[in-house]
């Protein structure tokens, strides 16, 4: 879970009749197409949006990134970590948990350019793969195309991160070791992958297929270690080889930091920039800069 309150448990009272004034329609009553209000999505309810998503809990509400005081301070207060020559990845982790900051994550599809997330985008740290393995965070993201997974692993900000050349330290080549790892156990126990996400998923809906049968070339990797200044020109040739070879990022925390700033004053299209979204049969806006 993301939040603190479990979306599992659906709506209140109160959210019911808001919901009901905005749409003219009862929570889980469908809209028959040509009656009835314009859906207006951004205008529900937080809960009514994450409890008509595939997975409530997991939700990345776009309505938070229409607070751009709460963006520029949590960015600044990221900032002010990554400064920290003490600050690790599980202060990292902590911090994003704590406060509730997962737009810093979140960026990444947007940031990356991964064609992703128009139609919903979910996040779920420290997401269990199996028995053996463990990854930071896995990111969903759902386009016209159906859905998409980038595994994200989070290394340390400061220590053995390049080499005076250039080349990849410690820190990326762990981090590396680990996607690759998770890479490998996908193919062999893509079922095992669908029933995790089972666990998580609105029992109103059912799983797409891509859940169900693999497709590795939806599947993206990224790890994150160091700092602007840590990269040379070699590494940024790594960089684009690792990305071309294999649908591995290579990225630094200012990467990141910039990453979520950027989404700080975009705007939200309701009109003819609008997509719709099968779960539910809500309109979901186009996400695109000033």
């Amino acid at each position: 879970m993301l939040y603190e309150r479990d979306y599992y448990l659906g709506l209140t009272e109160t959210e019911e009749q808001q919901y009901e004034e905005i749409t003219g329609r009862k929570f889980w009553e469908k809209r028959v197409s040509g009656f009835g209000r314009v859906n207006n999505f951004m205008a529900y309810p937080k809960a009514a949006r994450m409890c008509k998503s595939l997975f409530p809990n997991n939700y990345l509400d776009v309505a938070e990134l229409r607070d751009v005081e709460r963006l520029e301070y949590a960015n600044e207060e990221f900032l002010s970590l990554l400064d920290n020559t003490e600050c690790t990845e599980r202060s990292i982790l902590n911090f994003i948990r704590e406060k509730e900051y997962y737009n810093i994550i979140g960026s990444i599809i947007w940031g990356l350019s991964i064609n992703i997330g128009n139609h919903g985008a979910y996040l779920f740290p420290e997401f269990q793969l199996g028995s053996s393995y463990k990854a930071d965070y896995l990111l969903l993201g759902k386009s016209s195309g159906g859905f998409e997974f980038i595994f994200v692993e989070l290394e340390s900000p400061y220590g053995n991160i390049t080499l005076k050349d250039g080349q990849l330290g410690a820190e990326f080549r762990d981090g590396i070791s680990q996607l690759e790892d998770w890479k490998r156990w996908l193919p062999a126990n893509y079922s095992s992958f669908g029933e995790i996400m089972r666990k998580y998923k609105n029992s109103a809906f059912d799983l797409p297929e891509e859940f169900y049968v693999l497709d590795m070339s939806r599947f993206h990797y990224v790890v994150v270690a160091g700092r602007r200044t840590d990269f040379r020109d070699k590494t940024y040739i790594i960089k684009r080889e690792r990305k071309k070879a294999d649908d591995i990022d290579i990225i630094h925390y200012d990467n990141l930091f910039d990453f979520s700033n950027n989404l700080i004053g975009k705007q939200w299209l309701e009109s003819s920039l609008q997509v719709q979204n099968r779960f539910g049969g809500f309109l979901l806006p186009i996400f695109i800069g000033k």
